[in-house]
């Protein structure tokens, strides 16, 4: 079963409701938001956007103790490749930009760059103070793949990775767009086994991302 939470719930929400749904719905594990574009706890991150009404409430954490005790798995949900305002003033570099050297932007958050910091450093920090703190048995994310196939990155980091002059636009007749192709790929098999490195040690050898 899947707890989605929104923003506006910290104030309003009943989990004792919730306990009393698991049961009647005979669930045997819970996805409960937790980190990333949007954090329902009391992060340790000063930049980790805290949802708008939290105010200092570990909802995420409740709800992770409320279905241990009921003996339920969890899962705790991360949505992890986009920052607000704030995060991407402090850390532009970390960004993903478009060939005028304009950030990608979805909405009013940035994308984070799949090789920049945001994804080496910044996350798996943000993996492991979740796992220290509500030890679940594993994290799903619903969003972490960067950008999609059609939208070239030309960040300084990009450039410098890639080996050469990054293609001038999706065209799958170019060998270079189809090199940068499968260097993305394998970029994002990195990034898969990065996290299942840092969960697996933060959380065990089962706790998987």
């Amino acid at each position: 079963g899947q707890t989605n939470i929104t923003e506006a719930d910290p104030p309003r929400y009943d989990i004792e409701w919730w306990r009393g749904q698991w049961k009647r719905t005979r669930v045997q594990g819970v996805i409960i938001n937790a980190g990333g574009i949007v954090a329902y706890y009391p992060s340790k991150y000063p930049l980790q956007y805290r949802a708008r009404f939290l105010e200092g409430r570990d909802l995420y954490g409740e709800l992770c103790r409320a279905a241990h005790a009921d003996g339920l798995a969890v899962l705790a949900r991360m949505d992890s490749n986009r920052a607000g305002e704030e995060f991407y003033r402090a850390h532009p570099d970390w960004f993903a930009r478009d060939a005028k050297g304009e950030p990608y932007r979805v909405g009013d958050r940035y994308v984070a760059c799949i090789n920049g910091p945001y994804y080496e450093e910044y996350l798996p920090g943000v993996l492991r103070e979740i796992i220290e703190r509500s030890h679940p048995e594993g994290i799903t994310d619903n969003s972490w793949s960067g950008l999609g196939r059609d939208s070239i990155c030309y960040c300084e980091n990009c450039a410098r990775r890639f080996g050469e002059a990054l293609p001038r636009r999706a065209d799958w007749d170019d060998p270079v767009y189809r090199r940068w192709i499968e260097w993305s790929y394998a970029r994002r098999l990195e990034i898969w086994d990065l996290n299942n490195k840092v969960t697996r040690a933060a959380g065990g050898p089962e706790c998987l991302w």
